[in-house]
């Protein structure tokens, strides 16, 4: 190498500076002067070939590339002249990447409590605003705690390497990611934030000013702080609220208090007034005409909330207004006025209604059209509305232009006054227009995995307006999504002269392509870039899609592992080619959920589930979950790989152990499982899994012939599978949609497991019948036998079907419902079966926003085998119940009736649990 000229370039602006002389001189070899790794990682955005011809905006967009990654303070461009040519060095400089927070000065801030204020993460770049915004949380913080002189500068103080402890191979944390962390061990640095508090302000006198002594009086217990306190400001806002609200409690409605503070520099002595404005003592009349009560309150509500302000007086006037017109007072009319008194005054609501209309008929003139049955808001024998009216002239006239009128017009006509009146729509058609033909005339066709949806319009199809602006924006959108970013398309429509047919051209302007140049990926400390480049739906080299590019950020986001995902355009201006930035806010690695809960079988249950999310980068996660109660205990520990075979295929591995206390036996069971799922449409799933499980029984009191079977362990080993559709809005407390779920498993000797074959299905409706009763529908079928020589008939006891409790068949004991033994102490107890057949139906009622009602009847068995099914056999039950809406799901009190109950059975039976039966 010939060293002849040297240039250091640093940073995009200086490599505008590049050397007239060197631009267009061939390029001899290009290097990133950076540990391997990170060398890789970048080396996809060097855009310089040998033996090409150097150009000064090349450099300068390579350094914008490496800059844009977060990762880097500066970018160092050596040049050297060599005998192939230019020899370019590109070394980037890393960024200060938060190791620990550190105070200096006053120690009022611990560092992590600085750290929390400030939301700065492990390996997050230090930039001077970032550290500038958290020096601004901190004195904020401050502040609030009474240090209203306080003064916070940050600064970032960079590690040496020798103060780099190694760490374990595949440790998690910041450091877990060696591409991007470890490999600058030099870029890691302290947090170093400088506080100067100052003296603590204190509270020296505390007042209220503004009102009269009793009121004053009252309001003074409500300071805070108090005198010798600290000053808080958040306290005293929080103070001057309560004031507020008891004056408006006390009906001074208007009131308002604002606190002052007086604080003396140096010395930190602080005085405190809260000055109060309390206002006439306010009352609402309604005149002329009777308001619900419901509504008085809501009124009243509403203005007491709004301090009687202009805009909530006029709200107020329009819900008055708007209940008389929905009762069908057409004319309905409130005026307000405002009455003072002595240190009172009267809000006063005129409300002259005028005379209530009802629907007496609802009829069509003019044009007739066939199949015209639009559903329509005002109906025959209900109040008359203005509004409805008018919102059935629009349905009308759309309907009409769907079925080819696009000249269509309707007029409502109502007699002006009578107190039932019959309401007539006019129509007028106009001619009825076919489509001719439909052509699109573009100069560019759209490639074939564009994925464009059909038109709408079609030749021989009524011609509509709205097809037409829906089929613009698909062709607009298609293109657009295929990188023409500012593709337009313009319709022409030529009508023949009677105006029966219409020829649809639709003109597209597709205007330049744009494609992805490159992928910039930053923000990732423990994640790995292969797991956000595999959910990107845009390539480098392809062409940029809005709905692609919004389609990517969902997937990032959907995984789980992030806080926020954006993804933007570094060069937006670019017409031919852009690159894109992906910035990514990792989320906690580790979350912790735990719960409480009541049943009839467990009674009351705790859990506790601790999950590490993303491990080793690649966004796997392993799961531990425990629940325990007065009657048993779940254990399970999950992993879960979202790429199974370098595929979006995700694979479960489950180890669990379980044990329960049932009314008839006792069990241990413990296995594990390997499942995976793939969503067949939007709303059909397919679950696959392979299960080994061992059960021991214990504290058995069936006494059946197979004894010698029920004291050993029995064993599961086989595949199973469940075909599962959910359309359901809230699977903890729905109101609507369908669940399906249909699951069959096999177990087999051959495979180390009892033989048998158990299928259960279960379906579930929800149906809204008005806006606060639903009528919720279920039925479940269960079928199994066993197979082999030797075997018995039926499974094996803990495998067996059993019905009755608080989930199905209401108004029995758990399990009860169903073939019943007699035990060696003289009880009897139940023994399930290989049949289960439950239907039952629920109309639930809203009484209140947290609490509604319901009545439910149920029908079901258990049969020993399945050809001993026996529809005239079938237990009835029914019953009432409340329900509360919490935020562990509805708490449900249940009483249910036996309705063909046999001699010896307790005739019903209370039910309390979380959760719907169904």
């Amino acid at each position: 190498m010939t060293g002849a000229l040297v240039l250091l370039l640093s940073v995009a602006p200086a490599a505008r500076d590049l050397a007239t002389s060197l631009e267009g001189q061939p390029v001899g070899s290009v290097r990133i002067d950076a540990p391997a790794a990170v060398a890789a990682r970048l080396s996809r955005y060097l855009e310089l070939t040998p033996g090409e011809p150097l150009h000064a905006s090349q450099v300068r967009h390579i350094v914008e590339l490496f800059h844009a990654t977060g990762e880097f303070q500066d970018v160092v461009v050596e040049v050297r002249r060599g005998e192939a040519g230019l020899e370019l060095v590109f070394r980037p400089v890393p960024a200060p990447l938060l190791a620990s927070v550190r105070v200096q000065g006053d120690r009022v801030l611990s560092p992590g409590k600085l750290r929390s204020l400030s939301r700065l993460r492990p390996g997050e770049p230090l930039w001077p605003t970032r550290l500038d915004d958290a020096a601004r949380d901190a004195a904020r913080a401050l502040a609030e705690q009474g240090y209203l002189e306080a003064r916070v500068s940050g600064s970032a103080r960079r590690l040496v390497p020798a103060r780099v402890a190694p760490r374990a191979p595949g440790a998690g944390g910041p450091g877990s990611n060696p591409a991007r962390r470890d490999a600058f061990p030099e870029g890691r640095a302290d947090a170093v934030f400088a506080i100067e508090a100052g003296p603590r302000a204190v509270v020296t006198r505390a007042a209220v000013d503004g009102v009269a002594p009793p009121l004053a009086h009252s309001l003074r217990a409500l300071i805070d702080p108090r005198p010798g306190h600290a000053f808080r400001r958040p306290k005293a806002v929080r103070a001057a609220e309560r004031m507020r609200r008891r004056l408006v409690a006390a009906g001074h409605w208007r009131a308002a208090v604002e606190h002052h503070e007086s604080y003396e520099p140096g010395t930190g002595r602080t005085t405190l007034v809260f000055r109060a404005n309390a206002g006439p003592r306010t009352r609402v009349e309604f005149r002329g005409a009777r308001v619900a009560g419901s509504l008085r309150d809501r009124v009243e509500d509403l203005l007491r909330e709004g301090a009687l302000k202009g805009d909530v007086i006029e709200e107020a006037t329009d819900l008055l207004e708007e209940d008389f017109r929905g009762r069908g007072h057409r004319y309905a009319a409130v005026a307000v006025s405002e009455e003072p008194g002595n240190g009172s005054a009267t809000l006063a609501f005129d409300v002259r209604p005028g005379p209530a209309a009802l629907v007496a008929s609802v009829r069509f003139s003019g044009d007739a059209v066939e199949d015209l049955d639009p559903v329509l808001a005002t109906r025959e024998g209900e109040p008359l509305q203005e509004r409805l009216v008018d919102q059935d002239v629009r349905t009308l006239v759309r309907a009409l232009q769907e079925r080819g009128h696009p000249e269509a017009r309707v007029e409502a006509e109502v007699p002006e006054s009578g107190t039932a009146l019959a309401v007539a729509f006019r129509i007028e058609t106009g001619p009825r227009t076919l489509v001719g033909s439909v052509s699109v005339d573009s100069p560019v066709k759209l490639p074939a995995d564009a994925g464009a949806r059909e038109l709408r319009l079609r030749a021989g199809v009524p011609y509509s307006v709205s097809d037409l602006a829906r089929d613009r924006n698909t062709l607009a959108s298609a293109y657009r999504d295929a990188g023409f970013l500012q593709a337009e398309v313009i319709p022409e429509v030529a009508f023949s002269g009677d105006r029966t047919a219409a020829d649809v051209a639709l003109r597209v302007v597709p205007g330049p392509r744009t494609d992805v140049e490159h992928v910039v990926i930053a923000g990732l400390h423990r994640t790995r870039e292969e797991v956000v480049l595999r959910e990107l739906q845009v390539d480098e080299g392809g062409p940029l899609g809005l709905q692609k590019v919004l389609e990517s950020q969902r997937r990032l986001g959907a995984l789980g592992i992030f806080h926020r995902v954006t993804i933007s355009e570094m060069d937006p201006e670019s017409v031919g080619s852009r690159s894109l930035v992906v910035t990514a806010e990792e989320a906690p690695p580790v979350t912790i959920a735990y719960g409480i809960g009541y049943s009839e079988r467990d009674l009351v249950r705790g859990s506790v589930e601790v999950t590490r999310r993303n491990l080793f980068g690649m966004d796997r996660s392993l799961s531990t979950f425990a629940r325990g109660s007065f009657k048993g205990s779940r254990f399970f520990t999950t992993f879960r790989e979202p790429y199974l075979l370098g595929h979006k295929q995700e694979l479960f591995v489950t180890a669990y152990r379980e044990e329960e206390d049932r009314p008839s036996f006792d069990f241990v069971r413990y296995g594990g499982l390997l499942q995976s799922a793939r969503a067949l449409t939007d709303r059909w799933s397919l679950i696959v899994r392979y299960t080994f499980q061992e059960t021991d029984l214990f504290q058995v009191e069936v006494p059946l012939d197979e004894v010698d079977r029920q004291f050993r362990s029995t064993t599961t080993s086989g595949p199973s599978a469940s075909l599962v559709n959910d359309t359901r809005d809230d699977p903890l407390d729905p109101r609507r949609g369908r669940f399906l779920g249909a699951d069959v498993q096999l177990s087999h000797a051959v495979l180390g497991g009892d033989s048998f074959l158990k299928g259960f299905l279960q379906a579930a409706a929800y149906e809204r019948v008005t806006g606060h009763v639903l009528v919720a529908l279920s039925g479940r079928l269960g079928l199994a036998r066993t197979f082999g020589e030797g075997e018995p008939l039926r499974l094996p006891l803990g495998d067996r079907f059993f019905a009755g409790g608080d989930y199905s068949l209401r108004g029995y004991a758990i399990d009860t419902a169903g073939p019943l033994e007699l035990s060696p102490s003289g009880r009897l107890v139940p023994s399930g079966g290989n049949a289960l057949l439950v239907g039952g139906a629920e109309l639930r009622v809203d009484a209140g926003r947290f609490v509604s009602l319901a009545a439910f009847s149920e029908a079901g068995n258990v049969y020993p085998l399945v050809s001993d099914v026996d529809l005239g056999d079938l237990r009835y039950t029914a019953g009432l119940g409340v329900r509360y809406r919490s935020a562990l799901g509805p708490l449900r009190i249940d009483w249910g009736y036996k309705l063909n109950r046999r001699q010896g059975e307790k005739p019903y039976r209370f039910h309390f649990t979380i959760g719907h039966a169904f």
